[in-house]
């Protein structure tokens, strides 16, 4: 019996050795190379003296993977790269960053064949600075951006208006209490004009009255223009004016530029909305494209303010063609400009000045890529004026956030990190404080010293 089973043993192992040679084999894996790719453009936003975010822009060549966190050649933090709602690939370091301290981010990409393409951002010092207070006043789903919202003229309430799944409702938000309230989500509107704290200019609807009958066919770019009471929730006619085309002022001095239907009436019209008296400007001789919409303080027309007493027309600050004016501060008497011009590559590239009697006090250098946002009303006091710059992917750090100018001295300086690709606009009060109208609510920043 043992022999048997001897045998049975030695004819496995036997079985065993001839098959040897059927065993699969797998080569060694191949380490990939990593291959040094140079810079790449990026945004970073610092959030806290203890957190960074770094954006990089989604260029669809190549997926990136991770990025490292280094001081010198030492790896602090390597985190991975996720892609937010905008496309972007984005990683947030949470690390005790020393003051003054060189950091330098190594990105890399997914292997293409046997090969990591890493690129490097170096002499990354981390500052993060802080002026202001936020403290959200009013939620909001989907802003519709400056054309839907206003400033009474008492400035004592922002109406503004939010779209909720298609559906559009007009808040009033109380700059004295910061309490809101909504106010319609009927009106058939997407701009919004405040005429007094309780009237709005929104396009008529069939219950406007006071509607002149027709005499002849009304064209298809006609549309009532139409005073709305909040309390009573009756408009009234004002005036009919271009559905498809036309432009709006704000309300100044309660007067408003508006443009008439362009093919039937062809004109723009001055109106005064105490006796909807009005001036009328023929479109063979005025630009309708020009009427200036986001000029909160004057009546701005092809870089001229409109009278509001006879409508005539005068020119503040002598501009080039490439050239704008934002508004005028009164209180200061500085005028803000914008300019834009194509660089060799037909890149737009922009630059602000300053003006004061006609005369420039600061000009900015022509820059690709940045956004200065001024604000709708400013508090410009000892000569220092407040405002927020945007900046797109580079490869030299640019920070986003508000920063002041010295219009005494010209230094520039960052006073609140504050990074958001959407528009912002601010009104500024006297006592320093900022209502900033973001793409996701209202905030009132307070200063903190």
């Amino acid at each position: 019996m043992k022999k048997y089973i001897y045998l049975i043993v030695i004819a496995l192992l036997i079985s065993a050795c001839s098959k040897k040679n059927d065993v699969q084999t797998w080569p060694p894996a191949i380490k990939a190379v990593i291959k040094d790719a140079g810079t790449i453009p990026f945004k970073i936003a610092p959030l806290a003296n203890d957190q960074v975010k770094v954006s990089l822009r989604d260029d669809q060549q190549q997926v990136l993977s991770q990025i490292m966190l280094k001081q010198d050649t030492t790896t602090l933090q390597t985190l991975k790269l996720n892609k937010d709602n905008l496309g972007a690939f984005t990683a947030t370091f949470n690390y005790a960053f020393k003051p003054g301290v060189k950091y330098n981010f190594k990105v890399q990409a997914l292997p293409v064949s046997d090969t990591i393409r890493q690129y490097t951002i170096n002499n990354y010092s981390h500052r993060y600075v802080q002026t202001f207070a936020y403290k959200k006043l009013l939620e909001l789903k989907q802003s519709l951006g400056p054309d839907a919202f206003d400033l009474s003229p008492s400035r004592n309430f922002l109406f503004i208006t939010d779209d909720v799944n298609n559906v559009l409702y007009t808040k009033r938000l109380s700059l004295k209490t910061f309490a809101a309230e909504d106010i319609n989500n009927k009106l058939p509107t997407t701009f919004i004009r405040a005429v007094s704290d309780d009237e709005l200019l929104v396009y008529g609807d069939k219950n406007t009255t006071n509607v002149p009958a027709f005499t002849s066919d009304p064209g298809s770019d006609r549309v009532v223009l139409a005073k709305y009471n909040v309390n009573t929730k009756q408009s009234t006619f004002v005036d009919f004016v271009s559905r498809d085309y036309g432009r709006i002022s704000r309300i100044v001095n309660n007067h408003v530029l508006v443009t008439n239907p362009i093919f039937e009436d062809k004109t723009a019209s001055l109106i005064n909305l105490a006796d909807l008296s009005k001036v009328k400007y023929s479109l063979n001789y005025f630009d309708f494209t020009r009427i200036h919409e986001y000029s909160f303080g004057h009546i701005l027309y092809a870089n001229k303010l409109v009278s509001t007493t006879n409508g005539s027309m005068s020119v503040p600050v002598n501009l080039d063609d490439n050239s704008g004016i934002i508004d005028i501060d009164d209180n200061s008497g500085y005028a803000l400009v914008s300019s834009v011009k194509e660089n060799t590559g037909k890149d737009l590239e922009t630059a602000f000045s300053v003006y004061k009697d006609n005369t420039p006090v600061y000009q900015s250098d022509y820059q690709y890529g940045r956004s200065a946002s001024f604000p709708i009303i400013a508090n410009i006091k000892n000569d220092e004026l407040t405002f927020y710059q945007h900046f797109t992917y580079n490869t030299t750090l640019m920070i986003d956030g508000y920063y002041t100018l010295n219009l005494k001295t010209k230094e520039i300086k960052l006073v609140q990190a504050d990074s958001t690709p959407f528009l912002v606009t601010d009104y500024q009060l006297k006592d320093g404080t900022i209502i900033s109208v973001k793409a996701d609510g209202v905030y009132k920043l307070t200063p903190m010293n």
